[in-house]
């Protein structure tokens, strides 16, 4: 035993002495998307995504007016999520605590959109620029971001290592998975923090391989990237998923119909979200084109499914909580529940009380009833869902 902790221990002073940590902050996981705290040159601070999958910094067009930040010229440009057409502010720093990354080229947007999916305001979006200056450490299980020097930097033992590389900026590793038929294929996908989902195939993969027809139960529904376009979206599951040696069974999958952007990909089989991700204490060094992944506490639990058939997402306002979707054969369409009614609380507290993601965790328990009071063609109702996960 003494060996054993005295390798330990030399393990993790040769690591210290190895790594320069330059500044860690904390983040906010809210749902499955990590929001850092930024200031954008010299303003008070604003709250941007923290995205893999952002080759662009993007600033929402009303926070840009706000701080006066001043635009170049309009044009339109290719993002990981497709075309988007806005105005560049070039010249612009942007700073974690005494962090600054100068010259940086914001691309504003409206992101109203994904505010009303996710369920809050969100300033902006960085990934790519901050991830090619720096070694960065996404701590799951202490909610920090760490940020050490590239040079010289050795990452601590005790984790798994794997090789990758960039597409668009965004990294690509390897995995497997196989269907419910069998079928195993190893394929590169996207590491994305930004995708609030587990594991997606990209269509072209999905096509090729008529991945909705071997996925057996599914459902179905819209969705919109960082361009307001929406295209449907299937989700199901996989017999089992790996990286590397870590696997995982039953995983709750989704399938992409998209014709353009990251989930348009020929040469990448699909992306691997936060959904996963954030089971792992993650470190990426671009400078050394290498991730490295460690089981956090995260890594044991079950991975949920919706459960009683309704998406949910904000109105155009942020005022009110909609119904966006009812799925067939669902306890919320057995129970009359439309699209556009208004969900007023979840077992008696008012959706005003609580977070879009609070509400979600609600509805996605594998068993049991959840109380739903709603407005729904004038009227107020209630409906009590027998909760029972759709695939």
């Amino acid at each position: 035993m003494k060996k054993i902790v005295t390798l330990v221990f030399t393990a993790l002073a040769f690591s210290a002495f190895s790594q320069k940590l330059i500044t860690e902050t904390e983040f906010e996981l809210f749902g499955d998307h990590i929001f850092v705290s930024v200031s954008v040159d010299d303003s008070e601070p604003v709250d941007f995504i923290f995205d893999t999958g952002d080759g662009l910094a993007v600033i929402d067009l009303d926070v840009a007016k706000k701080l006066d930040l001043k635009m170049d010229h309009q044009s339109s440009k290719t993002s990981a999520q497709g075309s988007i057409s806005g105005a560049l502010i070039e010249h612009n720093k942007i700073e974690i605590n005494d962090v600054k990354l100068d010259e940086i080229e914001l691309y504003t947007t409206d992101l109203s959109h994904l505010e009303r999916t996710i369920g809050r305001n969100i300033d902006g979006i960085i990934g790519y620029d901050l991830l090619k200056n720096y070694v960065v450490r996404v701590d799951y299980s202490d909610m920090t971001l760490k940020l050490f020097d590239q040079d010289g930097y050795q990452n601590e033992g005790f984790v798994e290592g794997f090789k990758f590389k960039l597409v668009n900026y965004i990294p690509t590793i390897e995995a497997s998975v196989t269907l419910n038929n069998g079928e195993s294929y190893t394929e590169n996908f996207f590491i994305n923090t930004g995708a609030g989902t587990t594991l997606d195939f990209n269509s072209p993969f999905a096509s090729k391989h008529d991945v909705v027809d071997k996925t057996g139960e599914h459902y179905s529904y819209p969705v919109s990237g960082l361009g307001d376009e929406e295209t449907m979206h299937y989700e199901g599951r996989v017999k089992e998923f790996s990286i590397g040696t870590f696997k995982i069974e039953e995983l709750p999958i989704g399938i992409s119909q998209a014709k353009h952007g990251i989930q348009h990909n020929k040469k990448v089989a699909g992306i691997i979200g936060n959904g996963v991700l954030k089971h792992f204490n993650i470190t990426y060094d671009y400078a050394a084109g290498k991730l490295y992944m460690a089981p956090n506490e995260n890594f044991e639990k079950p991975y949920v499914v919706n459960s009683s058939g309704i998406n949910l997402q904000f109105s155009k306002d942020m005022k009110k909580i909609l119904i966006h979707r009812v799925f067939e054969e669902s306890p919320a369409e057995e129970a009359g529940i439309e699209v556009d009614a208004e969900l007023l609380s979840v077992n008696g507290t008012a959706v005003a009380d609580l977070t879009l993601p609070e509400i979600r965790k609600t509805l996605e328990a594998t068993e049991g009833g959840v109380k739903l009071t709603y407005k729904q063609n004038g009227e107020v109702l209630e409906a009590t869902l027998e909760l029972k996960p759709l695939i």
